[in-house]
């Protein structure tokens, strides 16, 4: 059933709009005021906002830029609602990056056509973005022209690239537009999601740029004396601040003392477990990372309790390209733990998986010392 939140102070119309699409069968929620409005959707995750312009608080605008900020909420359609007809106020909503407009007053069919017409449209677009992946799984499986598959990947990379920036770019505007309405508090949490945001993309590069040694044999292994412990501590933060809202990480950092080990590729291991561990996790759940030394051997295990993995999949897992069978629509690249393999055995370590359907996943890397 799909989750419709509507934010809106005025409360017979809110009412009246919950009565309608609540009798279409959708799902449906309310909000009185932006401030309400914004928690409701991290709590719950809607498939689709309709949200009014001037309510007090914070107005449906600053409601927009900080949906939009947010990996959770970036993607969700967005309708507003307002008396406002003018068109620099259609244009100024439009260009903030929501997807349609209804004036106040409207009728029930009206509302239902926007409805239907944006969940449509998520849905066309998450059909065909897996449509690529698949087609992309494919050309690889099948060996096809090198530039085709270089084409490929720069296009799944491009399409992950799109939350950080929206992110980056959302708080940036809220800090220009809002900066004086927020507490200190609220101004640094907007900052650290921009700085965590660039991370995230110089990360993704990486990806790229290790994907393509990977495939040209040319992956250096550069080890130097490093802190794990801060190595990985500040990897989780990065997660936290981003994802803070939507999952609880939990770090637990029982080493002690240097390891010889390369500081980039130990990097990867660590993002990409992270980063597979929140994809697949539901909102609100717990990823447990633990580090740890076993003899000579350091130890990181990343838990987490999301979807599992369908036991038929996991001994290809860590090949390129290569998915679960009970993703879904959860979109992703198939190369995370393909990196992580790789940068695992130029360690001489070692890398376990553990997994049940509907229960959970447990990566475990054991690392010489």
């Amino acid at each position: 059933m799909m989750r419709i939140l509507i934010i809106e102070d005025e409360a017979i119309l809110r009412g009246e709009v919950i009565e309608w699409l609540t009798l279409e069968g959708y799902e449906t929620r309310g909000a009185a005021d932006g401030i309400e409005g914004i928690n409701a959707a991290f709590q719950h995750t809607p498939d689709l906002l309709i949200c009014d312009i001037t309510m007090p608080r914070l107005d449906g605008y600053g409601v927009l830029l900080e949906l939009r900020a947010n990996p959770a909420t970036a993607n969700t359609p967005f309708i507003f609602v307002t008396a406002r007809a003018a068109q620099e106020d259609i244009r100024k909503g439009m260009n903030l990056g929501a997807d349609d407009y209804l004036t106040k007053p409207f009728s029930r069919l009206e509302l239902l056509h926007a409805v239907e017409s944006r969940l449509e449209k998520k849905s066309i677009q998450e059909q065909r973005i897996q449509l690529e992946v698949s087609e992309w799984q494919q050309a690889f499986k099948q060996e096809r022209e090198q530039r085709l598959l270089k084409a490929k990947l720069v296009a799944m990379f491009s399409h992950d690239f799109r939350n950080p920036l929206a992110s980056i770019m959302s708080s940036n505007s809220l800090l220009r537009n809002y900066a004086d309405r927020m507490d200190e508090a609220h101004r640094l949490a907007h900052m650290d999601r921009i700085d965590a945001s660039v991370r995230q993309l110089l990360q993704m590069l990486d990806d790229m740029l290790i994907v393509s040694q990977m495939e040209t044999g040319s992956l250096d292994f550069k080890p130097e004396q490093l802190s794990p412990v801060e190595l990985l501590q500040d990897i989780v933060n990065e997660f936290a601040i981003i994802h803070g809202e939507s999952h609880q990480l939990v770090c637990h950092n029982r080493f002690d003392g240097l390891v010889a080990a390369d500081p980039r590729l130990m990097r990867q291991i660590a993002a990409n477990l992270i980063s597979n561990a929140i994809k697949y996790s539901p909102q609100g759940s717990e990823i447990e990372v633990v580090l740890e030394r076993h003899d000579r051997l350091l130890v990181l295990t990343v838990q987490d309790h999301g979807i599992g993995i369908p036991e038929a999949d996991q001994s290809r897992l860590f090949e390129a390209f290569e998915r679960a069978s009970n993703v879904g629509s959860v979109s992703g690249t198939g190369l995370g733990l393909a990196i992580v393999k790789q940068a695992v055995d130029l360690h001489s370590g070692t890398i376990q998986l553990e997994s049940q359907v509907n229960i959970g996943t447990t990566v475990t890397v054991n690392i010489p010392i």
